[in-house]
């Protein structure tokens, strides 16, 4: 048996709720973004199907019946070229600000869903898992110095396909994210600004977003419908060895509503993120190091009321940025 050694996890924004968008072998698809070790191995979406059992007086027996099926949230870690991770999460990206391309959290109605496919190709056994009425509904984000920013998305979603019967194999090879012209992960080195003050020092910033959801069964629970309601606050942890006290006198004196900002690079130096977290309030604020041996290493627990970012994908596109930002990058359907 030869391996599956061409497998690819693609994805596609869907024309309606509930109607798949990859059908053929020619259909139009986007990679998530790069891989590299870190990101791990892949995991397929899936379902649950319960099994009730139930016991009468005169047997010892069970009789096993079927429950409402169950679309348990899949994760999938990649590392993002373009500011489409946020987009999916936040649900609003905005280009009436060209060229900064300004993503933030979309208030009412629901987003495009996404079509989201596992393809296992290559081998001598060639599989599809596809997942109709995908949501991001939850993220987490990794930068750290000397390795690429990392982001984790979590989907719920509404269906999974036949995946013989009805989706074959793609022969159209997947479009990169973002467009033709993006290429190429962020270098994972955070800029931290406390307030409008640099502060130098952190190496590693991770957070970690969620959105409250519901799910909604019909047809005698053979249909199910996703809602997307609040975000929740963003969770920020900062490692560092801080050069500057700030964030500490900001935490003795349990100072709030500032903004912090969060910028990472690609590798060319030239190309940007910039995460704003607003109203932050500094949670825990935490020492370790060797006796009389080193600096002291802190980790910052910070709390938000939310994030917004902003990139130079127009900048970094080029010509046809304007027409091509509804293909990249949809807000409420």
């Amino acid at each position: 048996m030869v391996a599956n050694k061409t497998s690819k996890y693609l994805w596609a924004y869907q024309a309606a709720v509930g109607t798949a968008i990859i059908t053929a072998v020619n259909s139009l698809s986007y990679e998530f973004g790069d891989y590299n070790e870190e990101c791990g191995k892949w995991n397929s979406p899936f379902v649950e199907n319960p099994v009730l059992p139930s016991w009468v007086y005169s047997s010892r027996t069970p009789t096993l019946t079927e429950a409402e099926r169950e679309f348990p949230i899949f994760p999938h870690v990649f590392l993002p070229i373009s500011i489409q991770f946020l987009a999916w999460m936040l649900g609003k990206p905005d280009d009436t600000n060209d060229p900064v391309l300004d993503v933030t959290t979309l208030d009412t109605d629901m987003t495009y869903p996404l079509t989201i496919r596992n393809e296992e190709d290559g081998g001598t056994h060639p599989d599809v898992t596809q997942a109709v009425d995908c949501y991001c509904i939850g993220l987490t984000v990794k930068c750290e110095r000397s390795k690429s920013m990392l982001a984790e998305c979590q989907f719920i979603f509404g269906d999974l396909e036949d995946i013989h019967d009805t989706r074959p194999i793609l022969t159209t090879a997947p479009s990169n994210p973002g467009g033709a012209l993006i290429k190429g992960p962020y270098d994972g080195n955070p800029i931290v600004e406390w307030n409008g003050t640099p502060i130098p020092g952190v190496w590693r910033v991770d957070f970690k977003c969620e959105k409250e959801h519901e799910k909604v069964s019909t047809d005698t629970g053979t249909k199910i419908t996703n809602y997307t309601y609040k975000m929740k606050p963003v969770q920020i942890i900062l490692s560092a060895v801080f050069e500057v006290d700030d964030i500490w006198d900001d935490y003795i004196d349990r100072v709030g509503s500032y903004e912090m900002t969060v910028q990472v690079k690609k590798h060319n130096a030239t190309n940007y993120i910039t995460f704003t977290f607003h109203n932050c309030r500094v949670i825990t604020y935490k020492k370790t190091g060797d006796r009389n041996k080193a600096h002291y290493g802190t980790v910052a627990v910070v709390l938000a009321e939310k994030v917004t970012g902003a990139a130079d994908w127009f900048t970094e596109y080029g010509d046809g940025a304007a027409a091509a930002f509804a293909t990249h990058f949809k807000a409420a359907i």
